[in-house]
């Protein structure tokens, strides 16, 4: 069974991520572009470190001539060096699509393991909880270009490791384990980690409540372990963390909107978009985004656990602790303001008197979801076990048995998983694949793209990550300090050229240019320290955008390998 368990969820993750594979390396999540183009940048990153040709944890590529410090990013390090192999034969978009497959099945396997060690002796329930761990709503939606996110196997063998914490004679062996743990889920994503610490603690304390006090032994290998797993981790991770959070570029807190996001009460018993049961329409208002539904468990699904829990598994400690964490996250995933199908209710959330306080003020409310996963695998791990135990037919000659098995497939039926939505994009311009660039953009100036690149317009980035060119680029696709001292925002502070680029790659009527124009052009083309300004001649306003720099530069792009292009050395060379 573990066999045909590990092929089956590694045939359900290449089913999810059908369309990657169909369209190769110009596949884009339809959902997400803007975040799947950022994990190919730091998946080549995680190739040039292993080169040699990177620092680990800050890019000067993007974002000049500030740079990215990519340690606050998400870097994922622990996930883009061993894949760098592929990401140098292939290139990053089959490397984003690996990743996914192997986050998905091997969250479920590990899950799996997990399972069967410490919550049910039937591989049949096993596999079906880890199922729902690794392929439930939340982890499909996070599918939508977040890798880091469905890439949750470490999490498993750091539960294991935590519920080992009381073994006496143990703690040094146990808290290097741990701490070890840490450090490598720490370079995978350490918002997971932040969860599953408190998801942990959560669980433990509230299992200790209900069997006190066979747990008192337990307090002083638990605490020697945790010091140890502390010492470790802090020792390994100092330098990172110094760099994250005191380092170059560094912030606090997130932009303004995504601290906002939580999950709207009526979700827990909606279906998915991405599923059988779901319907786009019905969950729009009810999610932040088609990549944060990480709270859709279906009204059948809560409603067969919800029926075993009343009628078999009530009495064990295990399942109330559960319950116990299963309810504080719902209720920290609803964030600092409940809201009921779309609308504003006049309760606050749990979460508002925390997530104010220091590491939580980085922390998304909705994701808290996620945890409801393994709760809810576990649940129906021992529901399904407690099925395999009923007599196969009443004293009424009911097929009890069959009747409940059904019931319970009747409740995931509708959860089942559809294909990612995705599309085939544009190529790379030959101007980037072939090198000519290079003429253009010299040691120490920039490549400043038209559009300036941003989460809307992620053309530096993306023909950065695909081609493996090593030109410097303006703006960038990530979170970094604002303004004001304390705050955080996507992309850099937009200049007077960003924003009259964008407005009009968005729609806005190109207005007559002034000298003052001019002038602002100038100043921004010496900021970015630019070499040339390049448009793609497949950006979808690219005409109106053409006309518009040649009357900004007073002269005409020449037309070269798929874009037009500006050579602005002579404007910045006064000022360098």
């Amino acid at each position: 069974m573990n066999l045909a368990a590990g092929v089956g969820f590694l045939l359900a993750a290449m089913y999810v991520t059908s369309g990657l594979w169909k369209d190769g390396s110009r596949a884009l999540v339809s959902e997400n572009i803007a975040d799947q183009v950022f994990f190919q940048f730091v998946l080549r990153h995680g190739l040039d470190v292993l080169t040699g040709d990177a620092v680990p944890f800050f890019t000067m590529q993007m974002n000049a001539p500030h740079g990215v410090n990519l340690m606050a990013n998400t870097v994922v390090l622990g996930l883009g060096i061993p894949l760098a192999p592929v990401t140098a034969i292939w290139g990053p978009q089959i490397s984003f699509a690996v990743l996914l497959v192997l986050g998905l099945a091997g969250t479920a396997a590990a899950w799996y393991w997990f399972l069967r060690r410490h919550v049910t002796t039937s591989a049949a329930a096993a596999a079906a909880g880890a199922a729902l761990c690794g392929f439930g709503p939340g982890m499909i939606s996070q599918a939508n270009a977040h890798p880091n996110w469905t890439a949750q196997f470490l999490v498993p063998f750091l539960v294991h490791q935590a519920l080992r914490m009381g073994e006496p004679g143990r703690w040094l062996r146990n808290g290097v384990v741990l701490g070890l743990l840490v450090v490598a889920q720490a370079f995978v994503n350490e918002e997971v980690l932040l969860y599953t610490a408190l998801a942990c603690a959560v669980f433990l304390a509230a299992y200790a409540v209900v069997t006190w006090p066979a747990q008192r032994a337990s307090i002083r290998p638990v605490l020697a372990t945790a010091g140890v797993t502390a010492l470790v981790g802090g020792a390994l991770l100092a330098y990172p963390l110094w760099s994250q959070f005191f380092g170059p570029q560094s912030f606090r807190g997130l932009p303004p909107g995504a601290s906002a996001y939580g999950a709207d009460l009526a979700s827990f018993a909606a279906f998915p978009r991405l599923s059988l049961g779901g319907n786009v329409d019905a969950v729009r208002l009810l999610a932040p985004n088609a990549a944060e539904e990480n709270t859709f468990l279906g009204w059948p699904l809560l409603a067969v656990l919800a029926l075993a829990v009343a009628g078999w598994l009530w009495q064990r400690a295990l399942v109330r602790a559960l319950l116990a964490t299963g309810a504080v996250f719902a209720l920290f995933a609803m964030g600092k303001q409940v809201f009921a199908g779309g609308e504003r209710t006049a309760l606050p959330g749990l979460w508002r008197p925390l997530g104010q306080l220091p590491l939580l003020e980085s922390v998304v409310p909705v994701r808290f979801g996620l945890v409801l996963l393994p709760v809810a695998g576990a649940l129906l791990a021992l529901a399904i076990e407690a099925v395999g135990r009923l007599p196969r037919r009443s004293a009424g000659e009911l097929p009890v048995r069959r009747l409940a098995y059904a019931l319970v497939v009747l409740a995931l039926v509708p959860l089942l998983p559809l294909p990612l939505l995705t599309h085939r994009g544009m190529p790379v311009p030959r101007f980037i694949t072939e090198g000519t660039w290079r003429a253009y953009v010299p040691a120490g100036r920039t490549l400043v793209t038209v559009p300036v690149t941003s989460n809307k317009h992620s053309d530096g980035m993306h023909w950065w990550a695909q081609a493996g060119a090593d030109y410097a680029f303006p703006g960038g696709y990530f979170i970094g300090p604002g303004r004001e001292p304390g705050t955080a925002v996507f992309g850099p502070p937009p200049r007077p050229t960003d924003l009259l680029l964008a407005a009009v790659a968005e729609g806005a009527k190109a207005p007559r240019v002034t000298a003052r124009m001019r002038d602002g052009l100038i100043a921004d083309l010496r900021f970015w320290r630019a070499g040339a300004l390049v448009l793609s001649d497949r950006e979808p306003r690219a005409d109106v955008l053409r006309k518009l720099v040649d009357d900004l530069m007073d002269t005409d792009g020449v037309r070269t390998g798929g874009v037009t292009v500006w050579d602005v050395g002579p404007l910045v060379a006064p000022s360098s």
